[in-house]
């Protein structure tokens, strides 16, 4: 029972440095971003669909900082880097989405165990857009 009370208390412990280190990751990723001038970013912004307001908000979810979505096609066997799927994901804002998705934390915890492709039809809100650069590839 005492060994149970530890390792939670070590859990509980790894949890919260983890979480200080993400909102210090995504203070500083906002912070790098405005840095770019406000013409820049306004233009950034536009093109995946998102209101300055919308960013900032985004950025104070879990893990804001990190790059979900590329991971999340690779998982799933979708080439990040061809045209047809740049193309797709942005006429699609996929990036906004992921940006902006509440189940960033589920997400994040599928990347790592590296079994995304097997739970992301649960809770992904790109699983359409998933479906359909698939079976694109597919047609191909």
């Amino acid at each position: 029972m005492a060994s149970n009370l530890v390792n939670d208390a070590l859990q509980a412990c790894r949890s919260a440095i983890a979480g200080l280190k993400d909102c210090r990751r995504s203070k500083t990723a906002r912070r790098e971003f405005w840095a770019l001038g406000p013409e820049e970013c306004k233009g950034m912004l536009d093109g995946i669909g998102m209101s300055p307001g919308e960013f900032d908000d985004a950025m104070h979810l879990p893990y804001a900082s990190e790059d979900f979505l590329t991971l999340a096609m690779l998982s799933v066997g979708i080439d990040p880097d061809s045209f047809h799927t740049l193309e797709f994901a942005r006429d699609s804002f996929m990036s906004r989405t992921c940006i902006t998705c509440p189940h960033r934390r589920r997400c994040h915890s599928h990347l790592e165990a590296f079994d995304f492709e097997s739970h992301y039809r649960d809770f992904c809100p790109n699983r359409e857009n998933f479906s359909k650069l698939l079976a694109k590839r597919c047609d191909a």
